[in-house]
């Protein structure tokens, strides 16, 4: 009888080994996008990598006194080009960027950073480029001469103004 026990313990033991291999567990690709906000109390960069300014916002045009402004910036890989591209509108000579369209066909920011109340924001780019808009208007994504590529940096900080100045 002990025999017997231990036979059947030794075959379940294997059959539970055996039968859960990882080809047999359907696989999925998962995609997170990383939400940073910038506390109020940071007014210089704390990141030895990527980039850092402020937001501004001109009112009245590029010629008016800036004002801080915490519109998201929205950080999107770079496999992505195509579907950005399609989604520009054109709106009284301003360029653009459709992002309920963007949302649709499942193209979502890796990252979107909140500036803090000072307009001050600071972005680790992890050794990867990006295509960086700024949110404005709800469905809305704007970057002053269109949407452009955050290089990557390796060891390297740069200033970067960020400006919604249509």
């Amino acid at each position: 009888m002990r025999d017997l026990s231990r036979f059947i313990l030794a075959f379940s033991i294997l059959l539970v080994v055996t039968g859960c291999g990882k080809k047999n567990v359907p696989q999925r690709d998962y995609f997170f996008t990383f939400k940073v906000a910038i506390n109020n109390k940071i007014t210089e960069p704390t990141i030895i990598n990527g980039y850092y300014g402020t937001m501004n916002r001109y009112a009245d045009g590029p010629e008016s006194t800036p004002e801080a402004s915490n519109n998201c910036i929205l950080l999107y890989e770079l496999r992505h080009k195509e579907a950005i591209e399609a989604a520009t509108v054109q709106k009284n000579g301003t360029t653009f960027y459709n992002l309920k369209k963007l949302r649709k066909q499942d193209v979502k920011p890796k990252f979107v950073i909140i500036p803090n109340k000072k307009g001050f924001y600071q972005i680790d780019t992890n050794d990867k480029s990006y295509y960086a808009m700024i949110k404005v208007k709800g469905n809305l994504g704007y970057f002053n001469g269109g949407v452009t590529v955050l290089n990557q940096l390796s060891n390297e900080l740069r200033e970067l103004e960020m400006r919604v100045d249509y």
